[in-house]
């Protein structure tokens, strides 16, 4: 949700009504343990590689028969947490219904694209672990987090902590269950 931190209390706790109440604004922000978190602006390297993954799966499903694939928009899972991933896909069985503010739903495949404050510190790295954990917890089957820094994806599932699999520029992502046929070279995101 983009809106101004000068108009809100940051120590302020919001339930997830009152933050779909907010007024949208400049700044992206998450609802996290009920408070506000100000994500980066994304940056050209980011929305470059965002397009990329949109336009491989546009070209394989132009009809989103498949499933629908969101771009920074929040999801409201069900637990008070509305996060705001970079991307987030559900089957199309279990899209939901359209609805004027966030996705009311656990996505099936989240990719998060770490930007250089992600990375920059250890506090940084922690929360965008922390984030992988609680994805993994309300369900996610598939989450990839993509690191232009150092040219590689992550990819998690529900249950280990660590990645499964950490994907080079010589490997290729796939669907695997959630997106059938999708599949992208790594180093395609990174070109």
């Amino acid at each position: 949700m983009a809106m101004s931190a000068k108009r809100f209390d940051l120590e302020r706790r919001y339930t997830p009504e009152e933050f779909e109440a907010l007024p949208q604004f400049n700044e992206l922000y998450e609802l996290v343990e009920g408070r506000l978190v100000k994500k980066p602006m994304p940056g050209d390297e980011h929305g470059t590689i965002a397009r990329i993954i949109m336009k491989r799966y546009d070209r394989l499903d132009p009809d989103e028969k498949l499933g629908k694939l969101w771009s920074a928009t929040t999801f409201d899972v069900g637990t008070g947490w509305m996060p705001l991933p970079d991307l987030g896909f559900i089957v199309a069985e279990r899209v939901p219904p359209k609805s004027p503010r966030s996705v009311k739903g656990v996505p099936d495949l989240v990719i998060e694209i770490l930007s250089p404050t992600d990375l920059r510190s250890k506090p940084e790295r922690e929360l965008v672990a922390h984030k992988i954990k609680e994805w993994q917890k309300v369900g996610v089957r598939i989450i990839w987090a993509i690191n232009p820094q150092k040219q590689l994806v992550e990819v998690y599932h529900p249950e280990p902590p660590n990645p499964v699999r950490v994907l080079t520029s010589q490997d290729e992502l796939d669907g695997a269950g959630v997106i059938p046929g999708f599949k992208l070279r790594v180093s395609d995101l990174f070109a």
